[in-house]
């Protein structure tokens, strides 16, 4: 699917009850990271007011739980990649917090807690750290 829409690189694997894709795209890197059922780390979403719980799976084993965390990012992912060849979004636009930035990190990763301060405090600053006026 990602190679079809231009991908020229692409990762996937588990480790402690995570899951992640990762792919190379106009010369930039992306990563999702997902947490399995079952698994004792919490999403990364946790304690985000604006997150939806996720649902139970229905599933009768950890491997249907499994298999559904999957097929439910696999549809996030060509939601996006949809999105931005219809043009409706440009592919930065639409992958921004997934890309991975020099250190490792992703955009969300060094955004959020600026973020957050920003809405805390009532004051902007810029999303890497500096100043924002």
């Amino acid at each position: 699917m990602l190679t079809g829409y231009g991908a020229t690189g692409f990762r996937c694997g588990w480790e402690d009850g995570r899951a992640a894709i990762a792919f190379t795209a106009g010369g930039r890197r992306f990563r999702f990271v997902l947490a399995l059922p079952g698994s004792a780390d919490l999403p990364a979403s946790a304690g985000d007011p604006l997150q939806p719980r996720r649902k139970g799976t229905g599933a009768k084993s950890p491997e249907e739980a499994s298999r559904w965390c999957w097929h439910r990012l696999a549809l996030l992912i060509r939601a996006k990649l949809e999105a931005v060849d219809s043009g409706i979004v440009t592919f930065d636009q639409e992958f921004l917090a997934y890309m991975v930035l020099p250190g490792g990190g992703t955009v969300f990763q060094d955004a959020a807690p600026a973020i957050s301060t920003a809405y805390a405090t009532g004051v902007r600053f810029g999303l890497l750290g500096q100043d924002g006026r």
